[in-house]
């Protein structure tokens, strides 16, 4: 692993010791899952955005995302995003295997 030195504001620092409690782990655990979870999410963001240019396929948004094919769908139809393949059309799919 890699170590990284920031520096954050002290309303953040009390904020990272009320969630070092509650999750029962240390600073450096909370900070990794919050770090991790924001490039989730920054990842997630970015394949939406290039889908709804439709600069990339689903399914390449899917794996951008780093998600199952059926979640990014899921992401998509939630934010209107039209991608020619409804929620529907997978159910109907699946109830045809």
């Amino acid at each position: 692993m890699k170590t990284v030195t920031t520096r954050i504001p002290e309303d953040d620092e009390e904020a990272l010791a009320e969630l070092e409690e509650a999750m029962s782990a240390d600073r450096s655990e909370v900070l990794r899952r919050l770090i991790r979870q924001g490039l989730s999410d920054w990842r997630t963001e970015q394949a939406l955005d290039q889908l709804r240019d439709d600069r990339i396929t689903l399914r390449k948004a899917a794996e951008l995302a780093d998600v199952p094919y059926v979640e990014m769908l899921t992401l998509a139809s939630e934010e209107g995003i039209d991608v020619g393949y409804t929620t529907d059309d997978l159910e109907r799919d699946l109830d045809r295997i």
